[in-house]
């Protein structure tokens, strides 16, 4: 009997620790069901039994979590525990990772347009401040997501944004680089560029590897990003 493995970006080797595991489902299979999110942790060698689940909308929520199970109306999380294994879904907003090199301590962060004009990168990164973490000890890893490319803005979304994000399209439309307002925040809060890995992937740009919403609309499917401690 064949076992198909799914498919997924193994993100470990870019914060540097071999006991720490990340990971990025591709669109090749749809990670968007419970079943599905416990798989791809296995298939990172993570406790499956561990996960947390947020319940995303597009809020500038951010939660820090001790136990396993579902989370209401949250768009960030966080733990010190080794025992948790954190995930969100995207399907082009921005998947961002976070790791303390020198704590346990770890977060993901679903950080689409709204959550991002709403402060919630910069909500996360000060509950690490919190947490008596420094900033220059703190990996952040933008993984796969739509780039100012792709990303064709209205007047009202534009408006919350620097113009230096923004570019000037037809008429009234604009495009957002979304990944470079992220960056900008990570490096206002003192988090070191050589601390910042963007995998400078569009997920629009790539139908054979990734969903889209702003691409495929409402019959998008998911994306799942996971990480935890072995």
């Amino acid at each position: 009997m064949s076992v198909i493995r799914k498919s997924f970006l193994d993100l470990s080797p870019y914060f540097f620790n071999e006991i720490f595991r990340a990971g990025f489902s591709l669109g090749t299979s749809s990670f968007t069901s419970e079943n599905d999110r416990k798989q791809l942790a296995v298939d990172l060698g993570l406790n499956s039994k561990h996960l947390v689940i947020p319940k995303q909308v597009h809020s500038n929520n951010v939660q820090l979590c001790t136990t396993p199970g579902e989370l209401t109306e949250t768009d960030a999380v966080i733990s010190k525990s080794m025992d948790i294994v954190l995930s969100i879904q995207v399907a082009d907003c921005i998947p961002l990772f976070m790791l303390d090199k020198n704590s346990k301590m770890v977060g993901l962060v679903h950080a689409g347009w709204r959550g991002t004009a709403k402060g919630i990168v910069d909500k996360t990164i000060n509950e690490f401040k919190n947490m008596n973490e420094r900033t220059d000890d703190i990996i952040a890893l933008i993984g796969p997501s739509i780039k100012q490319c792709c990303f064709e803005i209205g007047p009202e979304v534009a408006e919350q944004f620097s113009n230096d994000y923004v570019i000037q399209g037809t008429g009234d439309r604009s495009f957002l680089d979304l990944q470079g307002v992220v960056k900008n925040k990570l490096n206002t809060a003192g988090i070191n560029n050589e601390n910042i890995i963007n995998l400078n992937e569009c997920t629009c740009c790539q139908p054979d590897k990734y969903y889209s919403y702003r691409r495929d609309g409402k019959h998008a499917g998911r994306m799942i990003a996971v990480c935890g401690w072995l």
